[in-house]
């Protein structure tokens, strides 16, 4: 059951030279640059007060899932016979089990844009979640860590949380892209 639940995590197994960049190095930039924006100018209260960093993340992710779900139904049945062509090279692959085999498979624009719109629902759920969470019970959790480490506990929750968040941005775009563009563009 717990593969069928993390399924969607497939998208990050998606080998691509460019896509490295979307999934982790500029989201991390950008969180980084969040996180000192954040502790340098925020007022008290700016993660977790009412307002906060968690309160509004709450709010952003919990009208996503719907969008991301209705592209994913969008591309199900797009009927245009590109969308089902193998992307041109060098083609994102991903290693697929089969027959109890690993094997590497070239993917078409229809299967990258469906585990990257299943990737961004389920990251839209769990941040949300974890926001909950950490707005449920992040006071009690910092009252339980040394006083001397409960500054960094909240700066690696910052830098967590925004690093998932930009993520969901960035690949939001990438998918954006591709439906917006690639999608509609002659192959050259």
């Amino acid at each position: 059951m717990l593969e069928i639940i993390f399924s969607p995590l497939s998208y990050l197994k998606i080998r691509h030279e460019l896509k490295r960049a979307a999934d982790w190095f500029y989201p991390a930039i950008f969180a980084a640059a969040s996180c000192v924006l954040i502790f340098s100018f925020g007022q008290r209260g700016a993660i977790s007060g009412p307002g906060g960093l968690v309160d509004r993340l709450i709010l952003v992710c919990s009208v996503l899932p719907g969008f991301y779900i209705a592209a994913m139904a969008a591309i199900a049945t797009f009927n245009r016979p590109n969308i089902d062509e193998l992307m041109e090279e060098p083609s994102p692959t991903l290693v697929v089990r089969m027959g109890g085999k690993k094997n590497e498979i070239r993917l078409t624009r229809r299967r990258f844009l469906s585990h990257l719109f299943a990737f961004l629902c389920w990251e839209s759920l769990f941040l949300l979640m974890s926001c909950v969470f950490a707005g449920i019970i992040g006071e009690g959790v910092i009252k339980m860590v040394p006083t001397s480490a409960a500054h960094g506990v909240v700066m690696a929750f910052c830098f967590v949380i925004t690093l998932f968040f930009w993520q969901m941005i960035c690949v939001t775009c990438l998918g954006l892209y591709y439906l917006g563009d690639r999608l509609f563009r002659p192959a050259y």
